[in-house]
């Protein structure tokens, strides 16, 4: 089973709505100088026409700068492995039971920033929240500045694989895949023709891709999202 969430960020999120000036902050870090943060799933109708009105009609060069896409699997994710045109940096955090729990594909402040983690373990540690499903595992998508605008394409070059590093039969080709798998630093020391090589065996020993499903899952609420980024982009007025 797959359910897609999305949230609209520009900074932190206490509650409900985060709201930031900061000039200084902003010149320093080369970024806009006023910062509105919300999940429009947490706002009633009311609130998000009295944060439409009151907050986001009056700012000036106003844009979204990030986006946040959120994937639900009733599946466990801990064996699966991001894969992009361009390497990235790979951080794992493990669990008590030794599996992974928690993997970042890119760096923060990256255009794409992907997080994969046990949503089941997080909401027992965090909330003391029983899941009843065997499995629950998220995939979030934050996409940055110029990729917010491509957010309907953002899975381009990606690929979200379980590959089977064991199934080709020469001994080198395991060995290589394994290490590209877990050491991530690898990529970087081979040359053009072996990446693209390797790159296609892994998609090739992986029977599932999981941005296949989740192309579908955005394209199915493509329209509901569009329309929710028209509202808080168009600058027009509420009457009653």
């Amino acid at each position: 089973m797959l359910k897609l969430y999305y949230k609209f960020k520009f900074a932190t999120e206490p509650e409900k709505v985060y709201i930031e000036y900061d000039k200084v902050k902003a010149d320093s870090w080369d970024r806009r100088n006023m910062r509105v943060e919300f999940n429009p799933n947490k706002l009633t109708h009311k609130e998000m026409l009295w944060l439409k009105q009151n907050i986001i009609d009056y700012m000036e060069d106003d844009g979204f700068t990030r986006l946040d896409l959120a994937f639900d699997f009733e599946d466990d994710l801990s064996d699966y492995y991001a894969m992009t045109d361009k390497a990235v940096k790979k951080t794992i955090y493990y669990g008590r039971n030794g599996k992974p729990e928690t993997k970042y594909f890119g760096v923060r402040d990256s255009d794409r920033f992907i997080r994969i983690y046990n949503k089941k373990q997080e909401r027992k540690d965090n909330a003391d929240i029983e899941i009843n499903s065997e499995h629950l595992w998220r995939v979030e998508i934050e996409l940055k500045r110029d990729m917010v605008d491509y957010w309907n394409d953002c899975f381009k070059d990606l690929h979200i694989l379980k590959p089977d590093w064991t199934t080709p039969e020469k001994i080198k080709e395991q060995a290589m895949i394994y290490l590209l798998l877990n050491e991530e630093g690898t990529w970087g020391k081979l040359e053009r023709h072996a990446k693209y090589k390797y790159k296609k065996l892994i998609k090739e020993i992986s029977p599932i891709d999981l941005t296949e499903l989740m192309k579908s899952t955005l394209k199915a609420n493509e329209k509901q999202l569009q329309k929710q980024i028209d509202f808080w982009q168009r600058e027009f007025r509420f009457w009653n």
